[in-house]
């Protein structure tokens, strides 16, 4: 498994709020006095004029109560409000869409799709409805559905650095990391300027070995945002790759403390540090929770070996590296198999193993 696939998608770094990402650093900031005045025309900004079969009256101040909701954070709510607004305007694309973007924040994902995809046949046209569902069919595993989405969102409004950011990300999930650094530096020549953004730009300049402008990128993430799991990853993975393990360490420690049940790649990666740091007890703790999560994954158990024969445990040494071997093998990893088979002659030897 490649290091960089490792991040699993319970795991995804990508901030809440799918819809209008750009304006909502600025609504979050406002008192919620200020939200009801300005939702309306936060969400028209985000996903364009009223369309047709919009009700007014009565419906379309419901309508504005469930932006309120979904704006407020209260995503179950706001479900709740749109269900009620969609039984008497069923073709409403605009509340679909916003309802599948409070289920998404839900975790429900398939629902949201079910909702984005009525969205869409209502109005194939709707540009921002293809780059909610591209972010979403992206959480699914579906990485070609959701190219051609962003795909197509782009051809419906090529000034939209989202959709650009987005496309990016999905290229990143195909490890085609070229096209994923010139969609992010689309994104960010449109104007976008986020944390997130500039993080996800580090880890793609770090990937095609521009770790100069990686640098750059990495610092202006944590500047922006010095809490965003995105940038402290991005900071963590490239000091890892330069070997300032202490400095990797700190980043992925800032990382692992805001959600622990999220943070199984950063458990591999941190015991990784720890072992060429030799601190083999704290790595031997962090890979056991790895393997724990992770256990079809076989540099875990090779990982875990060079940190059970630092404490001093030879045979749990070779155990481990007999299940890395099998697993290597089972993936036709002919090299991984090859390096493996050499650390296990060496601790017969009694030498210790090089990963």
């Amino acid at each position: 498994m490649g290091a960089e696939r490792k991040l699993a998608a319970a795991e995804q770094v990508r901030p809440m709020f799918p819809v209008s990402l750009s304006l909502r650093p600025v609504i979050l900031s406002l008192s919620k006095g200020g939200l009801a005045a300005i939702a309306l025309t936060v969400l028209t900004l985000a996903v364009g004029a009223p369309r047709a079969g919009l009700a007014q009256g009565d419906s379309g101040a419901d309508f504005r109560h469930a932006q309120t909701l979904f704006h407020d954070g209260k995503f179950a709510e706001a479900v709740a409000a749109l269900d009620a607004y969609l039984l008497a305007n069923p073709r409403d694309a605009r509340a679909l869409v916003l309802r599948g973007d409070a289920k998404a924040d839900l975790g429900k994902n398939e629902d949201a799709l079910r909702d984005y995809n009525a969205a869409i046949g209502i109005n194939p046209d709707y540009q921002y409805a293809y780059v909610t569902r591209c972010e979403t069919r992206l959480q699914l595993d579906d990485a070609k559905g959701a190219l051609g989405d962003c795909d197509t969102a782009i051809r419906l409004d090529g000034s939209d650095a989202q959709a650009y950011e987005d496309r990016g990300d999905v290229h990143f999930a195909r490890e085609a990391y070229d096209l994923a650094l010139s969609d992010y530096d689309r994104a960010v020549e449109l104007g976008r300027s986020t944390a997130y953004l500039f993080a996800a730009r580090c880890d793609s300049e770090r990937l095609v070995g521009k770790r100069d402008r990686a640098h750059s990128d990495c610092e202006r993430a944590l500047a922006l945002d010095g809490k965003s799991r995105r940038a402290l990853w991005a900071n963590g993975r490239l000091a890892l790759v330069e070997e300032r393990y202490a400095d990797g360490i700190a980043h992925l420690n800032a990382y692992i403390v805001q959600n622990p049940s999220s943070s199984t790649t950063a458990y591999y990666f941190r015991g990784l540090a720890y072992n060429r740091m030799g601190s083999y007890r704290n790595a031997l703790d962090d890979l056991r929770t790895y393997v724990q999560r992770t256990p079809d994954d076989p540099d875990g158990y090779k990982e875990r070996a060079v940190a059970n024969y630092g404490v001093g445990d030879k045979t749990g040494a070779l155990a481990d590296l007999g299940v890395a071997l099998r697993g290597y093998r089972k993936d036709a990893n002919s090299a991984q198999a090859d390096r493996v088979s050499a650390m296990v002659k060496a601790i017969n030897a009694g030498q210790a193993p090089t990963p």
